[in-house]
């Protein structure tokens, strides 16, 4: 009921009671007239036949980018007020326009309601519940109702680009980036030789040869690629949406993922949550939306199961791939996981975005705030220290700061390390 229906009939009460009490037939006269028509106008009053239909400008986007969001309201009736209203999920942000919209619309009338919105956590994000309330031509009724429009945005975690990106030891056979230290197919010129019968003459080293009065060839190094493997840490997280551990380090390795596949390297996932679940490297275009699906799926999952390394196939987990372990550390399941690795003779390089900074930023300052980072930065480092004693390469890296900085860290060649 409308404001102006409900005082209609509080004007329309008081007129009986009144004229009931009191004895006068006016006023009974001059307010049953009012009841009568606000009956009729309640029971007669048309459902006026409208309809919405949503288009998004891009249903696949990444974090930070934006979405223009059209709704479309046609009636083939006349539609006197109509009131619509969209909220949004927390990983959605107005920018422009509006999410609540009023129009009137004539029979066979079509508008389009426009805003923006910025989308600010990767993740399936889905919107199409929209809040109606319409009023008659009268004022004196309305009603409210809730339609259902799906639509499903999928935004991916952002792509920083990385020039600096830890090496591998180790090179498969197929062609990439790296220089191998064998020789053959190459564009990289290693040694020069003396000519044998089968050489290729576009080997021949003419200027040597020249000077040496016999032919000499040069050698040429090969050009290999690599596997990676990228473990990524959801038993636990740490902070606030949308910049929780979880967030940086799937972020973290979307770019590596990225960066790897551009060098032309076998690029796999292993979310390390109780169970595992994986994707086993491969290389292509094809594979990179796979990569970035998994991730958009990844989410914090608490469970008692803690599996061993040892039941990760051999496909998934090639022997002589490179692995990156990304966590911030806060569980010891997944740092006897990669004590295991090490100790398994795998390349590995541990990736720890560092949870305090990203708690601070959730929490109000306060002294004690202050004195339990203080105590967690030690804990931190003991750890870090020992596993760099057992050998694991341990990367600390500030979310705050580039990820291409910490790694800047690994241009160095990496000591080699035993666990015993």
């Amino acid at each position: 009921m409308t404001p102006l229906a409900l005082s209609v009939v509080t004007i329309g009460g008081w007129g009986l009671v009144l004229g009931v009490l009191s004895g006068r037939v006016e006023l009974v006269v001059v307010v049953l007239p009012l009841l009568v028509g606000l009956l009729r106008v309640v029971r007669t009053s048309p459902r006026p036949d409208w309809s919405v239909a949503h288009a998004v400008s891009s249903n696949r986007v990444f974090e930070g980018e934006r979405v223009t969001v059209t709704v479309t309201v046609s009636a083939a009736q006349a539609v006197p007020l109509l009131e619509l209203f969209e909220p949004l999920p927390p990983a959605l942000r107005l920018v422009t326009g509006h999410t609540r919209g009023f129009f009137t619309l004539a029979r066979g009338q079509e508008v389009h309601w426009k805003y923006e919105v910025e989308c600010l956590r990767r993740g399936r994000v889905t919107l199409g519940t929209v809040h109606a309330r319409l009023w008659d031509r009268s004022g004196l009724r309305t009603g409210e109702t809730s339609l259902r429009v799906p639509w499903q945005l999928r935004v991916y975690p952002r792509v920083r680009p990385l020039r600096r990106l830890p090496r591998p030891r180790r090179t498969q056979i197929s062609v990439g980036n790296y220089v191998a230290a064998r020789v053959g197919e190459g564009l990289e010129p290693g040694d020069i030789r003396a000519f044998v019968p089968g050489d290729r003459v576009r080997h021949v080293n003419w200027r040597a040869s020249l000077r040496l009065r016999r032919l000499f060839v040069t050698q040429y190094h090969q050009e290999r690629n690599a596997d990676v493997v990228l473990m990524l840490d959801t038993l636990t997280e740490a902070g606030a949406p949308p910049a929780t551990t979880l967030d940086v380090s799937i972020r973290a390795a979307a770019a590596l993922a990225t960066a790897y596949l551009a060098r032309k390297d076998r690029v796999g996932l292993i979310e390390y949550c109780g169970p595992f679940r994986w994707i086993r490297p491969d290389s292509g275009r094809a594979h990179h939306e796979r990569l970035l699906e998994a991730l958009l799926r990844a989410d914090v999952m608490f469970s008692y199961v803690s599996q061993e390394v040892a039941l990760v196939p051999r496909r998934v987990l090639p022997p002589q791939a490179l692995v990156i372990a990304i966590s911030p550390l806060l569980d010891v399941r997944f740092e006897k996981a990669v004590v295991d690795l090490a100790a398994r003779g795998f390349d590995l390089v541990v990736l720890s975005p560092s949870p305090i900074p990203l708690v601070r930023r959730a929490s109000r300052p306060t002294p004690s705030v202050d004195l339990a980072c203080r105590l967690w930065l030690l804990e931190r480092r003991a750890r870090a220290d020992t596993l760099r004693r057992l050998g694991i390469t341990v990367v600390e890296w500030d979310p705050a700061e580039p990820l291409e900085a910490a790694l800047g860290a690994l241009s160095r060649p990496r000591r080699r390390g035993m666990v015993r």
